[in-house]
Parts: structure tokens; C-alpha cells; sequence
């Protein structure tokens, strides 16, 4: 009986540490998201800023033109930075529960889990 006891209780033990760790995982991706998102904002508030700025110094249309496309090429570039980290760091083991693979599908992956998104951002503020 001590022993049926003993493995009964290792057993929900096991069981229970190992949805924790599945819960942590998850969260820890969705905050990662969320962190990349504000990052973005900001750096898309940057470029409104230097945009209005261009246009109040009458600066030359090539020079605004090239600002946005280097601009939008380092967008694309955080993405897809931000991403091909996250999976890297993301053990093997737990690749393939991953549910995004570029920056749109996380995005959406961060909508479907705005709830748990908001309350984190609630809680640090």
C-alpha cells in the first residue's frame, strides 16, 4: 500500500511539474512577443518623428525616400531577427508545439493569447 502510495503521488507530482513547465514555456513566448511588439511601436514612433522632422526641414524627396527604405528594410529585419531567435533558443524537444514561423503567424499567435498578453502588461506597470 505505501508503495502504490508512493508512485500515485511521483506520478501527480511528475504530472503537474511537467504542465507548469508547459505553462511557463508559453508564457514566456508571449511576453517575448509582446516585448518585440512594443519595441516595434517605439521604433515606429521614431520614424513618425524623423519623417515629420524631414518634412519641416524641407529635406530632398531622394534622401526621405531613402530613409523610408532603409527604414522598412530594418523593420523586416528586427522581425525576422526577433523570430529566428526565438526559435533557436526554443528546445527541439519543443519545436514542433511552436505555432508561428515568421513575424505574421506570431503576431496572430499573440492575438489569439491577448488576455495573458494584457494581464502581463497590467502586472509590470
Amino acid at each position: 500500500m505505501f508503495i502504490f502510495g508512493y508512485v500515485t503521488c511521483k506520478t501527480f507530482y511528475f504530472i503537474n511539474t511537467a504542465r507548469l513547465s508547459l505553462n511557463l514555456l508559453k508564457s514566456s513566448r508571449i511576453i517575448y512577443l509582446v516585448m518585440a511588439s512594443r519595441a516595434l511601436e517605439n521604433y515606429a514612433t521614431s520614424e513618425r518623428i524623423m519623417k515629420k522632422y524631414m518634412v519641416e526641414t524641407d529635406t530632398d524627396t531622394d534622401a526621405q525616400g531613402s530613409f523610408e527604405r532603409k527604414f522598412t528594410q530594418d523593420k523586416l529585419t528586427f522581425q525576422a531577427n526577433v523570430i529566428a531567435a526565438l526559435i533557436a533558443q526554443t528546445p527541439e524537444v519543443f519545436k514542433e508545439g511552436l505555432e508561428f514561423h515568421d513575424w505574421d503567424t506570431a503576431m496572430i499567435h499573440l492575438q489569439r493569447h491577448r488576455s495573458e498578453a494584457l494581464n502581463f502588461w497590467r502586472m509590470i506597470r
